[in-house]
């Protein structure tokens, strides 16, 4: 790096000899000027390190030249050449601002190889002070300068705007030590020539109480400060303190402003009976659950905390991350899924799924309302609907068909002559009556199913129930003790399973036992079976043993079974071997059924 240098000397000459040797002996760049009324133009369109001036030159000399430039406050580095044996010219450059001097030698070489040698430093040494007199003065930081004994010498302009100081004479020589603002135990650190940095609250109140400085501000601000003591001799003697101090108080409001969102966010996602997932849209982690997640899920925070959401939704991989997709990018908020709980068990849920920023990244917040018994209900009232107008369709048909063979027995009793005969008609028409008064029990029987809401039954619990409507203490009911399997059907499954025991007991024969087992097929459904050990239902009957008009003895009859049963999903079939006793299968639709 090469300092730009001004030499002023109105010989040419020895402009010529100075600049070839400056330039050689040192990092210096020179410019030449023969009279202080050039110099002063040069000055004004260029930067220059540092000036050399020759004292004695026409018009102007170099004394009167430097005055001038110290009289508006330029505090470049200037350096006086003055003749052999004039002490009073040194004397007069020093006193009027002159940073060096040299007594000029017949030798230019010894001269200019001595003036580089000292002129380097003091360049250096006069950047430094500027630049720390910038910073001192422009920094946003409040700055301050204490002596040894903690006396106050200067303070910037930051530091007075902090403190609302108008006029800087009401804190000349405060007392760093006196101050009750800094806490004591950062004085007794300090004491000892540590270097110290806190953060406190700083109380404008306190200020006044103790009528320590005039100040504009009152109450109470955040503020960050660094005290360092300054070595100005000895390395363990200190020499004085410099002191930084950093308003805070925004950024503290800032921080509580946020910490305090943060706790409100936490308490509700913690506290709130919704269940709540976060979920890195990336590969999706489930990075944080709050405890009605875990409580539904029946995970473990940290279970949970070490899962992907694929493991829950049911949607294939594919499908899952594009739904994520969807959700990051705000095309869609509200989503339908299903979910699988730790227990097996398959829920149906509505997800509200949204992008938040979360530690400087983009994750999904997701809540999640189980609507598995909404959708039963409504499945529900839609399967009763169905069954209501299948049922009032064939009823009203049945009922019809009858009732018009009724009006025709009896106009044709009213207008037979002979007894025989119309009593005959009169009979027929009897049965048509009857066969009418059946239809509308068969009614009766039916206008309960899917009237109530499903609901989840122990199999065991159902057979017990069942077997005490009937009498069966000649036959045993046998079922499986080691594990428990609960349906989901309608309340009527009870007389379902009561219908399947009384057919056993009424058509089968000499029935000694009744079973009820029930196995887990490859595609995750379960299939219940009850059985007996009677004579069977031979191939033929079995096309027909579930339909309407079958089985009128029994109250609900196959046909209604079915019907029940159908509500969830569930598929009854007769799986026997004549001879060998019946065998009635219940396929029971993966979510339809627990293992416990």
């Amino acid at each position: 790096m090469d300092y730009s240098l001004l030499f002023v000397d109105d010989d040419s000459e020895i402009c010529e000899v100075a600049r070839a040797f400056l330039e050689k002996t040192g990092p210096f760049k020179v410019t030449t000027s023969d009279t202080v009324k050039k110099s002063q133009r040069l000055l004004k369109k260029n930067h220059y390190d540092a000036i050399i001036s020759d004292y004695d030159m026409p018009v102007t000399d170099g004394i009167s030249f430097l005055k001038s430039l110290r009289s508006k406050g330029n505090k470049i580095p200037f350096v006086i050449l003055t003749g052999k044996g004039n002490d009073q010219v040194v004397i007069d450059a020093l006193n009027s601002g002159a940073d060096l001097y040299f007594v000029k030698t017949d030798s230019p070489k010894d001269l200019f190889y001595h003036v580089s040698e000292k002129l380097v430093p003091l360049i250096k040494s006069r950047q430094a002070e500027i630049i720390f007199h910038e910073i001192f003065t422009q920094s946003p930081i409040a700055i301050e300068l204490y002596n040894s004994d903690g006396k106050l010498l200067q303070v910037n302009t930051a530091s007075l705007d902090l403190f609302g100081i108008i006029d800087p004479k009401e804190i000349s020589l405060f007392d760093l030590y006196k101050d009750p603002n800094v806490p004591e135990q950062m004085l007794k650190q300090l004491r000892r020539g540590e270097r110290i940095e806190y953060t406190t609250t700083f109380d404008f109140d306190l200020v006044k109480q103790h009528h320590l400085y005039k100040t504009t501000k009152s109450g109470t601000i955040f503020i960050q400060v660094q005290i360092t003591p300054i070595s100005l001799s000895y390395p363990d003697i200190t020499g004085g303190y410099l002191v930084q101090i950093q308003d805070l108080t925004d950024q503290k409001r800032s921080e509580d402003a946020l910490k305090s969102s943060e706790a409100r966010y936490r308490s509700i996602f913690s506290n709130s009976h919704s269940v709540m997932l976060i979920i890195n849209p990336e590969n999706g982690a489930i990075l944080d659950a709050n405890p009605a997640a875990c409580s539904y899920y029946g995970y473990t925070h940290d279970e949970l905390t070490h899962m992907e959401i694929m493991q829950i939704n049911c949607l294939t991989r594919d499908e899952i991350f594009q739904e994520m997709e969807r959700a990051r990018k705000e095309e869609r908020n509200f989503f339908y899924f299903q979910h699988r709980l730790a227990s097996g068990e398959i829920r149906d849920v509505e997800v509200h799924s949204g992008p938040i920023v979360l530690d400087s990244r983009q994750v999904l917040y997701s809540i999640i309302h189980d609507i598995t018994d909404k959708k039963r209900i409504e499945e529900a009232l839609v399967t009763a609907n169905k069954k209501l107008n299948m049922l009032s369709s064939i009823t009203r048909h049945d009922i019809l068909n009858v009732l018009t063979a009724l009006t025709g027995y009896l106009e044709f009793a009213a207008t037979e002559t002979s007894m025989e005969e119309t009593r005959m008609f009169i009979q027929k028409a009897q049965t048509a009556a009857r066969s009418i008064r059946h239809h509308i029990e068969f009614t009766r029987d039916y206008q309960d199913l899917g009237s109530k809401e499903p609901v989840w039954h122990d199999i065991r619990v159902v057979l017990k129930n069942s077997s005490m409507l009937i009498n069966t203490k000649s036959v045993s009911i046998e079922f499986d003790t080691h594990s428990r399997l609960l349906v989901l059907a309608d309340p009527l499954l009870v007389k379902v399973i009561y219908n399947l025991m009384e057919n056993a007991i009424r058509h089968g024969g000499h029935v000694t036992k009744i079973s009820s087992y029930w196995k887990k097929t490859p595609d995750n459904t379960v299939q219940w079976i009850i059985e007996d050990d009677g004579v069977g239902i031979s191939p033929t009957m079995k096309k027909h043993i579930f339909s309407r008009e079958v089985g009128k003895n029994t109250g609900l009859g196959l046909f209604l079974a079915r019907e029940i049963l159908a509500i969830t999903g569930i598929t009854i079939e007769e799986t026997g071997i004549e001879g060998r006793g019946a065998q009635f299968t219940m396929t029971i639709p993966e979510g339809k059924y627990r293992i416990e």
